[in-house]
């Protein structure tokens, strides 16, 4: 289990305007989101925050700061912060969570 407080570091790595986070998660509990992704990317100058929680696009969201994205109600009206302790993190860039998280920490 990553702990909270280990995301929210990640989440402000700084991307210097060309690097890309993405996170892969399922989440216990929630069958609907059992292949969702998350992550920040460099747009128009400035930190783009953003979900992609099912195959079709319909519930994709971008967030301008990780305050809003960490709060926002987007998993059945739970948030990420809501929902955290249910959360598996399956990659981070394609790399094992831990061993990449630490590179980012």
């Amino acid at each position: 289990m990553i702990p909270f407080e280990a995301i929210t570091k990640l989440f402000s790595f700084d991307l210097q305007g060309k690097y890309c986070i993405e996170i892969e998660f399922s989440i216990n509990g929630f069958p609907k989101y059992q292949s969702c992704w998350m992550g920040k990317m460099p747009d128009k100058g400035k930190d783009l925050y953003w979900y992609g929680l099912v195959s079709d696009g319909s519930e994709a969201f971008d967030y301008d700061n990780f305050q809003d994205f960490s709060c926002a109600p987007v998993f059945c009206g739970k948030s990420l912060k809501d929902i955290w302790n249910e959360v598996e993190v399956l990659s981070i860039d394609g790399c094992d969570p831990k061993e990449r998280l630490q590179a980012y920490l």
